[in-house]
């Protein structure tokens, strides 16, 4: 019989590399959720990194479509406004609407749509590209934001109080290409109303044709754009689950939740990334007013 003390010895020193390189969260979770989390000892090589996020950070959504002709113009403007604020302002881009719908036999039959980009998409009455939502807040009494007010909207939410701190930890498991991730929230203020925890998954550095009217970028048909933190899935369910179904949140408490996810075989495990928020449910509108947003992405072992 084969020996499986090597192996044991190898997952052993992978852990200690692991935990020298990543900034692990020391104090345990209370996790809950535990379904298909992976324990065959076959597949016990895994990956692990965490974030731990304690100021304000704000999320903005940028509605797109590889046939917007403004939108390489405004994921420009985007790139240079999260190398100022980074890693405080977390984005990713919804395509979907008539401008992401791929055309067969052209530069442009990638289809870069999710059913849950399409779902944003209907549910916020998105009208034109590009428009953004920021923190899903109001500004001049609309939640869609057009590019000329980005830049102030998110100043503002940068300036406005912490009402949450959130830490999340991915554990990746490459041969059964599923990640674990736990997300625990401490909440430093009072908060009225129903509020929920919503996870997505996003892949970042996809190449495809994106149509340009923007000459200082490049010509008419960007051949190699590269089209960021794609909105791929909700992990979570589309507009998040219950942290407080039975009452206001009392400053002071916390939330933890593990989900297990398998990510889609055409993605790129290592491009992928974890984006978590913590919103206020609306009547009509699902869920706005987003107190706090973290992202993490997905370590793999080709990294």
């Amino acid at each position: 019989m084969k020996s499986k003390l090597p192996h044991f010895i190898f997952f052993i020193l992978i852990s200690v590399i692991i935990g020298i390189a990543c900034d692990k969260i020391d104090d345990p979770l209370t996790l809950v959720d535990q379904k298909n989390y992976p324990l065959n000892p076959d597949d016990t090589l895994c990956f692990a990194d965490s974030v731990v996020v304690t100021c304000k950070q704000v999320l903005l959504e940028d509605f797109t479509g590889h046939r917007c002709v403004n939108c390489p113009s405004a994921a420009k403007m985007l790139h240079e406004m999260m190398a100022e604020h980074q890693p405080r302002l977390i984005s990713y881009a919804v395509h979907a609407g008539r401008f992401a719908e791929p055309v067969p036999d052209s530069p442009f039959e990638n289809d870069l749509r999710s059913s849950l980009s399409e779902t944003l998409f209907t549910d916020f009455g998105i009208f034109a590209n590009p428009v953004a939502l920021i923190d899903r807040i109001e500004f001049n009494g609309l939640r869609q934001i057009f590019t000329t007010d980005w830049n102030a909207v998110v100043d503002q939410q940068l300036q406005s109080e912490n009402s949450a701190t959130m830490k999340i930890k991915n554990t990746y498991f490459p041969k059964l290409n599923i990640v674990v991730t736990d997300v625990e929230v401490d909440f430093l203020n009072n908060l009225e109303g129903q509020y929920n925890l919503v996870v997505y998954v996003v892949e970042d550095h996809i190449v495809s044709p994106q149509m340009n009217n923007d000459p200082t970028i490049g010509p008419d048909t960007l051949l190699n754009f590269e089209h960021h933190n794609v909105l791929r899935a909700a992990i979570s369910s589309n507009y998040g689950d219950p942290i407080n179904p039975e009452g206001n949140i009392i400053a002071g408490s916390a939330f933890s939740k593990r989900y297990s996810y398998q990510l889609n075989e055409g993605w790129i495990a290592c491009n992928c990334k974890i984006i978590a928020y913590i919103g206020k449910t609306h009547e009509s509108l699902n869920l706005t007013d987003i107190i706090q947003v973290a992202e993490l992405g997905i370590k793999t072992d080709g990294e």
